[in-house]
């Protein structure tokens, strides 16, 4: 009977200890979420410092008309980048990652600089007294904020739904800013932001979709290119501030003197034989608009004048028009400053009692 062959007995595995370089992932690992929770504060701190810091002078006009083209090529090569597989590589991996991460910080770079050169002229355009720029400036105040937020913006590109709301609102608010300073009128650069951001903002819809699902969303882009066409129809333009255009003064009076009241009248009055509403309209290249008086007593529309504008000054260009009043018409009157397209610059009342014979 033989023996049993001896076993050579089983080496232990033991754990193979990482050189020195093995403790630099750990200490990499715990540097990097301090860096990317640090980097939302980082880039609102960049945001708001250019913000404020922004040259918004007639030069600036062009490079905003490039950035509210330029900002849907980069959404669309994100949304390109978006829908490649993940390479299998690891440095390619890191690239395609880094790729999409800086095709994200490009497009926010340009929605902030869109947003926040046109905000100014929107807030100096607005009157306060008008409850629909106070909702439209609420509204930008929302877009601007959500544009400052880095997580913010990445979800919102991301949703497929809204994902067109931000660099769409973005685009027109800058055109309609803009524009005018290049020579347009305050109505049609109204007519091309709107066309400009409905465009971009459908095409972005079709791209959100799987290229086998893109004609099905044809129809819904379509609704949604012309969505902002037609509410200016509709007669929303009277939300929108006639940017860069601005009230600086409005009066009313019984006489004038060199295009403006001799004696201005406050609050109210007795009804004058003549009323005159004049105003001191400020543009930074020159009012290229036909601008109008609109007159209205106790809310109802009197009357229309086109307004003669008179050379410009530090305090405005100077226009005025008047009404012709009997006796006996006492009310309140209302004056504004309007645009063809209804955009309202500023207004004043005045309640007047009738006069004796």
């Amino acid at each position: 009977m033989q023996d049993p062959q001896p076993t050579s007995p089983t080496p232990t595995q033991t754990p193979r200890n990482e050189p020195s370089a093995g403790s630099k992932p750990r200490i990499w690992q715990r540097i990097v979420p301090r860096v990317r929770a640090f980097a939302p504060w980082f880039s609102l701190a960049l945001g708001i410092a250019g913000a404020l810091l922004m040259e918004r002078g007639p030069a600036a006009a062009g490079r905003i008309t490039v950035a509210a083209v330029v900002v849907w090529v980069f959404l669309l090569g994100q949304r390109r980048l978006a829908s490649l597989p993940d390479p299998k590589r690891a440095w390619l991996a890191r690239l395609t990652q880094l790729a999409r991460r800086s095709s994200l910080m490009a497009t926010q770079s340009l929605l902030q600089m869109k947003l926040f050169f046109a905000l100014p002229f929107f807030v100096q355009a607005a009157d306060f007294t008008e409850p629909a720029h106070d909702a439209f400036l609420l509204g930008l105040f929302g877009i601007c904020g959500a544009a400052l937020w880095d997580p913010l913006t990445e979800r919102w590109l991301a949703r497929r739904h809204v994902a067109t709301l931000l660099p769409g609102v973005a685009s027109f608010v800058a055109l309609a800013a803009v524009l005018p300073a290049l020579g347009l009128s305050t109505r049609v650069s109204l007519w091309v932001a709107a066309g400009v951001g409905g465009a971009g903002a459908g095409l972005l819809l079709i791209l959100h979709e799987a290229p086998g699902r893109r004609l099905r969303r044809v129809p819904y882009a379509l609704v949604v290119g012309a969505a902002l066409p037609a509410v200016l129809v509709l007669g929303a333009s009277r939300m929108v501030p006639a940017a860069p255009l601005r009230l600086n003064d409005i009066e009313f009076g019984n006489q004038l003197q060199d295009h403006w009241v001799a004696q201005p009248l406050r609050g109210r009055g007795t009804a004058p034989a003549r009323l005159y509403c004049a105003t001191a309209v400020s543009s930074p290249l020159g009012v290229r608009d036909r601008l109008f008086h609109v007159w209205r007593k106790d809310g109802q529309e009197i009357v229309r004048i086109e307004l003669d504008i008179h050379g410009g000054r530090s305090a405005g260009f100077r226009t005025s028009s008047r009404i012709v009043l009997g006796p006996h018409d006492a009310g309140r009157y209302h004056c504004s400053v309007e645009t063809p397209s209804g955009q309202v610059l500023g207004s004043k009342s005045i309640r007047l009692t009738a006069r004796e014979h």
